[in-house]
């Protein structure tokens, strides 16, 4: 007995020993920064230690307590700077160091007394790198020389890089300049300095005015193994030094049109995004979109033990441990900075520059220089542009599932909040924040069903729904619910995995910029549907499926015109009214016609869609037959003069051109 109590004891020992091992493992995918404000919003600890905590985790992570410490670095200091600088009276006395530059008179604490520090004039001109040789500190740059012209060329890099930023920002895309800062860090050109620190760097402003700051640049001095792998084909070191150039070079520019506390999450999104302008092969930005992973059980959503990849998308990193990042939170609103998010939404401006083009990035600066905020620029932008910020949000939404970007193939799947195989679905509900989206899967079976989704009581102005329908043979269609009642239902034909759509995903968004909370109810149901092509509810039973196969999409107006046809003249009796009397006639014809179709059509359709010949061949054919629908007088009076031209030619007996005659 007493060896049992001794086994359990170790068991339970062991057991706690391993949790606190996987606890640490997990600590060490947050930063430290993010840690510290968690425990600031539970109330752990108070706003001043909350804020000297954090300078400790930027400099001096081991001054932290272990709880607070992690080796994840942080992506830019540049918010934590300014907000120690607005609250300096906080500020313990061995942290007031950040309120002077690291080389100003009577400050010892970022080099150290007694420590030389060298200059570096980048060959642009543009820049002064201050740096050290002495690592009694740990400040020391990497000693490699290979020109050996005492310049470490770990420095050299570093400004041809800033150099290249300044080029590329400035006269290239015509970003406005920082201005000059006098004398100060020893001439007028903008001073970067080099320490050791937990992130790869940060701006801090001096003197502000209405016309822009003055500002200098830190950044780290070696950029070792605490920093994620990236894939630049000069290595990790260099690709680290090429987008903290381009990120933080950004930030010197963005302070001459706002202040960083206003649009915080828009400034790091599209510092992140310059930095894949100007340095495109290295894609640091992917460490905040997420790694790509096999969604093995296809439910929309990484399950421990499904396999991981590297920032390559290719090589295999685990089966455990993956942390989530901006593609596993589509339901966080577009400007949050819950986490590192705002810098995985590079994704939203990416998708701004793939759509509108780079210039609208720089529109969308020049509008929040005139003093919008972000978020009313991009919308002012977007409306500039023919649409409005509530459809490229839509759009947006849909391009993420697809990933339909230029690195799409390193991007992981959007996350799913539910997958469902099993039918009806009666109560699929929640909420949804300004500017953010929940995912849903209805997967299909072998049989040829139509699914139904009904949205209820969504139409108060701020919910939009867009389905994405995955076809069989690959790609997509896409429908957007018209939440124009309380009760809207939305079929979807064809539904099954041998026929045309195996599955569909509806994406249920708040497209509002500031309402959180909305509430969304929808259900999902299944019934016995036809086979064959098309695809598409509305109207009374079914997919025009040989006109939606010649013209490529059940939403194309032709196939409307002759869907609403259908509907309105062919399935639907005649009615009369005679004195009081009302009489209804059935369309016998019509019916039988729409019968007969529906029955042999299917596969018919299905030929023509495989086609292209046939397809142009079909669409010659309907196209008339669509016009007349559509413009009935016309068509009436085309058949009019058909007629009258016959009957004149009879009646003078003009005889038809032959061979030889002119």
């Amino acid at each position: 007995m007493k060896f049992f109590f001794l086994r359990a004891f170790l068991f339970f020992f062991l057991a706690t020993c391993n949790l606190q091992l996987v606890t640490s493992v997990a600590f060490a995918q947050t930063d430290s920064i993010k840690l510290l404000q968690k425990a600031y919003e539970n109330g752990e600890i108070d706003y001043q230690t909350a804020l000297n905590y954090k300078i400790y985790a930027i400099f001096k992570k081991n001054k932290l307590p272990k709880a607070y410490q992690s080796d994840e670095p942080i992506k830019s200091a540049t918010p934590i700077i300014l907000e120690a600088k607005q609250n300096s009276q906080l500020l313990y006395k061995d942290n007031e160091f950040i309120l002077q530059r690291p080389t100003d008179s009577g400050d010892s604490d970022y080099y150290g007394a007694g420590i030389l520090v060298w200059t570096y004039d980048s060959t642009g001109g543009h820049f002064k790198i201050h740096y050290t040789k002495d690592n009694t500190n740990g400040d020391a740059v990497p000693s490699a020389d290979e020109n050996s012209n005492g310049v470490p060329d770990y420095v050299e890099n570093l400004a041809t890089y800033l150099d290249n930023s300044w080029t590329q920002v400035i006269i290239n895309m015509v970003y406005t300049a920082p201005p000059d800062d006098g004398t100060a860090g020893g001439d007028s050109k903008l001073d970067v300095y080099l320490v050791n620190m937990v992130t790869y760097g940060y701006v801090s402003t001096e003197t502000c005015s209405a016309s822009g700051c003055t500002v200098y640049m830190v950044i780290e001095n070696d950029f070792t193994t605490i920093f994620p792998e990236n894939l630049d084909p000069e290595g990790d070191q260099k690709g680290a030094q090429k987008v903290t150039a381009a990120h933080e070079f950004f930030h010197t520019s963005q302070f001459q049109y706002t202040n960083l506390s206003v649009n915080l999450w828009w400034m790091e999104a599209t510092a992140t995004w310059m930095e894949d302008i100007v340095y495109p092969a290295v894609k640091d930005y992917l460490n905040y979109t997420g790694r790509k992973y096999d969604d093995s059980n296809d439910n929309g959503k990484w399950d421990s033990g499904e396999t991981y990849y590297k920032i390559d998308g290719v090589t295999a990193a685990g089966t455990t441990g993956r942390t989530s990042k901006w593609f596993d939170y589509p339901e966080y609103s577009l400007d949050s900075t819950s986490g590192t998010h705002e810098y995985g939404t590079i994704i939203w401006a990416k998708y701004l520059s793939k759509t509108y083009g780079n210039g609208a990035i720089k529109s969308i600066w020049d509008r929040i220089g005139s003093g919008s905020s972000a978020l009313t620029s991009i919308s002012n932008e977007l409306i500039s542009q023919g649409t409005s910020l509530s459809t490229a949000f839509g759009s947006f939404q849909s391009a993420n599932y697809k990933r339909d970007y230029p690195d799409g193939g390193y991007y992981p799947l959007i996350k799913h909040e539910a997958t469902y195989t099993a039918y009806p679905q009666s109560a699929i509900s929640g909420t949804v924040n300004h500017l953010s989206s929940r995912y849903y899967a209805f997967k299909a079976d072998a049989t040829t069903s139509t699914l139904t989704l009904t949205f209820s009581n969504m139409n108060s102005g701020n919910l939009s729904v867009k389905l994405i329908l995955n076809k069989v043979a690959g790609g997509y269609d896409e429908q957007d619910v018209a939440l124009s009642s309380s009760s809207v239902t939305s079929p979807i034909t064809s539904f099954g995995t041998s026929s045309t759509y195996s599955k569909v995903v509806a994406v249920i968004m708040n497209t509002s910029s500031s309402q959180d909370g909305l509430s969304y109810s929808f259900s999902a149901d299944k019934s016995a549907g036809t086979s064959g092509g098309g695809g598409g509810g509305g109207g009374g039973g079914g997919g025009c499926f040989i006109a939606t196969a010649a013209f490529g999409s059940y939403l194309a107006p032709e196939v409307e015109i002759l869907r609403e046809f259908r509907d309105r003249w062919l399935q639907n009796s005649f009615k009369f009214q005679v004195s009081s009397f009302k009489i209804e006639i059935p369309n016998v014809i019509g019916r039988a016609f729409v019968k007969l179709y529906y029955k042999y059509s299917p596969p018919v359709a299905d030929y023509i869609s495989k086609h292209e010949a046939l397809r142009t061949t079909v669409r010659f054919v309907l196209t008339p037959v669509v016009y007349g629908i559509k413009y009935p007088v016309v068509l009436g009076v085309s058949v009019l003069v058909i007629l009258f031209g016959c009957v004149y030619l009879r009646k003078f007996h003009i005889p038809p051109l032959e061979k030889g005659n002119n």
